[in-house]
């Protein structure tokens, strides 16, 4: 495992995910049904992206879904790889939503933060694909606070997480028109208990 950090505000862990659970990650991503069109109706301009809602039905009541990741029949398996996340990363931290994004070209998101100030968190992302070329782009993208300026940028590699404060400002890419291939993420979605 490689660990980098690349401020106290962003972290990236290479070869975290083992190799049979990003097998696991890529079978049920292919026996999903991806929906189109989120987060459409909550940012108005921004692009659609293919998602699959996976665990946090109580995200708004900011209610722990780590029992409904664990006992979900397709997913639960990943309660496992958020375990070892949470101990070795964020022991603090509440896990509120666990989702999969999905992008081809043309679908680059929007700047945004995950996080409000007054509800500081942490976001987990986990690049799912089991291959991507460099050449392909995708990069998740932070930004200043001011959304002016790009501060840091990483690629969608194979068994990769990225750890970053969830009020920070970050955007995906999508992959360029010659990746024939969909860029798949997963998110975990936190607040930091005993914070703010």
């Amino acid at each position: 495992m490689n660990n980098r950090l690349l401020s106290n505000r962003l972290e990236v862990i290479d070869d975290f995910v083992t190799v049979e659970e990003l097998e696991k990650i890529i079978e049920c991503c292919e026996a999903s049904v991806w929906r189109y069109g989120w987060p459409v109706k909550i940012m108005p301009f921004a692009r659609p992206c293919w998602h699959i809602f996976i665990a946090g039905t109580q995200r708004l009541e900011n209610l722990s879904c780590e029992g409904e990741l664990k006992e979900h029949d397709q997913w639960g398996f990943l309660s496992g790889l958020w375990q070892r996340v949470k101990k070795a990363h964020l022991p603090n931290a509440r896990l509120l939503g666990v989702y999969a994004n999905g992008q081809t070209f043309g679908q680059d998101g929007p700047i945004h933060c995950d996080n409000r100030s007054d509800e500081p968190g942490q976001t987990v992302v986990v690049f799912c694909n089991g291959y991507w070329s460099t050449s392909w782009g995708g990069e998740l993208i932070f930004h200043d606070p001011n959304k002016t300026e790009v501060v840091g940028a990483v690629l969608p590699k194979p068994r990769r997480v990225v750890i970053f404060d969830g009020t920070m400002p970050h955007s995906a890419k999508s992959p360029n028109l010659t990746c024939d291939q969909l860029r798949m993420t997963l998110a975990f979605k936190t607040i930091i208990e005993g914070v703010g």
